[in-house]
């Protein structure tokens, strides 16, 4: 099943500094206290709302020269950056620019793991917390251990190279991209990950290794 994370408060956001929009602050146990009640993220925002709607509407009914989805730029400022370090063999300094870009967030959230041991804090951490994750998807399965989605890049990666825009594949962004960046943020956790092909239906699986 589908399934788009729930609005809990735990320790991985404490380790950023408080709960998100919307959410009490915890009873203690890791959820929301259950004796306050519950705000709506929207609430104080509704122009600023207002207006991020109308950005979405926007994108979706552009439907020229190809039809447009919510996360249409992310997914263009990703290809045209993949694409600019394989043009000029920066690659692997990409990778390692990324994994130092995240290591002051990452480090606080192993220092959570090992104060807890609960390894699940490093799954939220890479994915369900991350906004350069689920910004990227409409959805995608979340159990203990495990996130599945589907790659994101294909759709525009092949309109765009119709007319020479890239000349990348998916599964060559897999490979040195995404692979890379999954592994090195999980060793930074002091995790270690399966990240799987993707699949005939265009899935990614990663899994947690014990």
């Amino acid at each position: 099943m589908i399934k788009s994370p729930r609005p809990v408060f735990d320790a991985a956001d404490k380790a950023k500094g408080g709960p998100p929009p919307g959410v009490a602050p915890e009873s203690g146990s890791g959820r929301p206290n259950p004796t306050l009640a519950m705000v709506s993220p929207i609430q104080g925002r509704e122009e600023e709302f207002g207006r991020a709607v109308n950005v979405v509407l926007k994108t979706m009914s552009d439907s020229m020269p190809y039809q447009h989805y919510f996360n249409d730029a992310l997914v263009k400022a990703h290809l045209s950056h993949i694409q600019f370090a394989k043009d000029h063999g920066l690659v692997e300094s990409m990778i390692e620019k990324d994994q130092k870009s995240m290591s002051p967030m990452l480090g606080r959230i192993k220092s959570k793991i090992e104060d807890t041991g609960n390894t699940e804090l490093g799954m939220i951490a890479m994915f369900d917390r991350t906004s350069c994750f689920y910004q990227m998807l409409d959805e995608w399965d979340s159990d203990p251990g495990m996130r599945r989605y589907k790659e994101p890049f294909g759709y525009v990666l092949e309109i765009s190279k119709r007319i020479g825009q890239f000349d990348l594949t998916i599964e060559e962004i897999h490979d040195t991209y995404t692979k890379p960046r999954l592994h090195g943020y999980a060793a930074q956790l002091g995790l270690e990950l399966e990240v799987t092909n993707i699949d005939t239906d265009g899935y990614i699986t990663v899994t947690l290794i014990d």
